[in-house]
């Protein structure tokens, strides 16, 4: 983002927080202080203190949460202004980019130290970021967390979902998920042997960046006995790389059973945990590597599929191959069913229902097919819907604070009145505890952790 000197300026940007922190500014020495933030951003570094400071007021002044650090070394004192904390480099990077050029000087993302306890009580955490243009993208309340979900719509394919739940960030393919409060038992069927397919999802190849975000810019020389902390460890989904499947109902978790006929017991958001989630979703009839694979060991795989679906479902092969078609309309074939996983999402053979595919491709996946056992099919709750070009026009957030957009930035208030820029780009959707922002070509997602 180009722009223009922080200049003083009267109005909201003179907050009480600013202010507040201003007073309290503190000119810190480095080797002094135990800190637990990670990240924060260099705006720039001068010998002389007055300059230092008066370039902090003007920051504060503009909603940029500034503060100085002194270092002393060989060579003097140095004197750096400094803007905000951040709970992981992606955060840091992103609100760098974004922050106007100061006194000829750039902003870029550096190593956390020394920061006063009145600056940003709460710091934004990235926890996913991805390219979703051209994509449906919603979210829906997911067991102590929440659940992104976007999806190619032409052509029509099943939904990447990521899942977040503190730290933990999941990513899989599926037309529907919902989570469960147990997972049941498998059916007592013979065992087959098919090999796995692993149908979690390598963020690399869904156009997302992850966490971790660009190297960190060099910082000016380091001053004599100056010491900065270790990159914090980046979140990741699953890996993705495929397996052998044990024979179906071998090690698989160990649930209460499910009354017959009766539906299974689905966690909520509020207060039951995820202890597995059941499934729509496409299950292939090629093997992985089918692409070096001849045509024999496809037929082969195909119909050790078949055999398995027939046998767990009690509905005839031929019945099953009809429902066969082309995600996409591209190769390998698939078939749409209902399993049951642990919080893996990992395809186990646990396979609940069918669905019909030749009748109607839905954003929601297929109808269930007639003779399949309708007690699992999941509930269409595809979450809320988040418009791309429509940023919040109103505050969003819960009891403990509010978001808004202000000029390129999303400004966090807080319940006692405090408030900064928190975050850099567009906010499109907050429930209180997570924001979806539009930064650039990317969406991310946000929530915001105590100091």
């Amino acid at each position: 983002m180009a722009g223009a000197s922080p200049a003083r300026r009267p109005g909201r940007r003179g907050s009480r927080w600013a202010v507040r922190a201003f007073v309290g500014l503190v000119l810190a020495a480095v080797a002094g202080s135990a800190q637990a933030i990670s990240f924060t951003v260099q705006v720039i570094a001068v010998s002389d203190q007055a300059t230092a400071v008066d370039i902090s007021r003007n920051l504060l002044r503009d909603g940029f949460p500034a503060y100085v650090v002194r270092s002393t070394g060989s060579q003097g004192d140095v004197y750096r202004v400094r803007v905000g904390a951040f709970a992981n480099r992606a955060a840091a990077v992103r609100y760098a980019a974004a922050m106007p050029d100061v006194a000829g000087a750039r902003p870029v993302p550096a190593l956390a130290e020394a920061i006063p306890g009145g600056i940003m009580p709460l710091t934004p955490r990235v926890l996913w970021e991805g390219l979703v243009a051209g994509q449906d993208l919603r979210v829906l309340p997911w067991p102590d967390g929440v659940a992104v979900r976007r999806q190619v719509l032409d052509p029509l394919r099943q939904a990447t979902y990521t899942l977040v739940q503190g730290a933990d960030v999941r990513t899989m393919q599926a037309w529907l998920l919902a989570p469960l409060a147990e997972v049941p038992p498998p059916p007592g069927v013979d065992s087959l042997e098919v090999p796995f397919i692993d149908l979690t999802v390598d963020p690399e190849a869904e156009g997302e960046t992850g966490t971790e975000g660009e190297p960190l810019a060099g910082d000016e020389p380091a001053v004599e006995g100056e010491t900065e902390a270790a990159d914090a460890p980046v979140e990741s989904g699953p890996a993705g790389s495929p397996v052998t499947e044990p024979a179906p109902g071998a090690d698989e978790p160990a649930g209460a059973p499910v009354a017959e006929g009766g539906a299974p017991e689905l966690a909520t958001a509020e207060d039951v945990p995820e202890a597995g989630m059941v499934l729509l979703r496409d299950r292939s009839l090629w093997p992985p590597g089918w692409a070096d694979d001849g045509d024999e060991v496809r037929e082969a795989f195909r119909l050790a599929t078949l055999t398995l679906v027939s046998t767990r479902l009690g509905i005839g092969p031929e019945t099953i191959a009809g429902t066969a078609y082309l995600p996409g309309g591209e190769p390998p074939p698939a078939l749409v069913v209902v399993e049951v996983s642990d919080r893996s999402g990992r395809d186990v053979g646990d396979i609940r229902g069918l669905g019909d595919p030749t009748v109607a491709l839905r954003p929601e996946g297929p109808p269930a097919l007639a003779d399949s056992d309708t007690s699992w099919w999941p509930e269409p709750d595809l979450g809320t819907r988040v418009r791309l070009d429509a940023a919040a026009d109103v505050p969003l957030g819960g009891e403990a604070w509010t978001l808004q957009n202000d000029a390129g930035f999303v400004r966090i208030v807080t319940a006692d009145g405090a408030d900064w820029r928190a975050v850099a780009g567009v906010l499109l959707w907050s429930d209180g505890r997570y924001a979806l922002v539009r930064d650039g070509d990317e969406v991310v997602l946000v929530d915001f952790t105590a100091r």
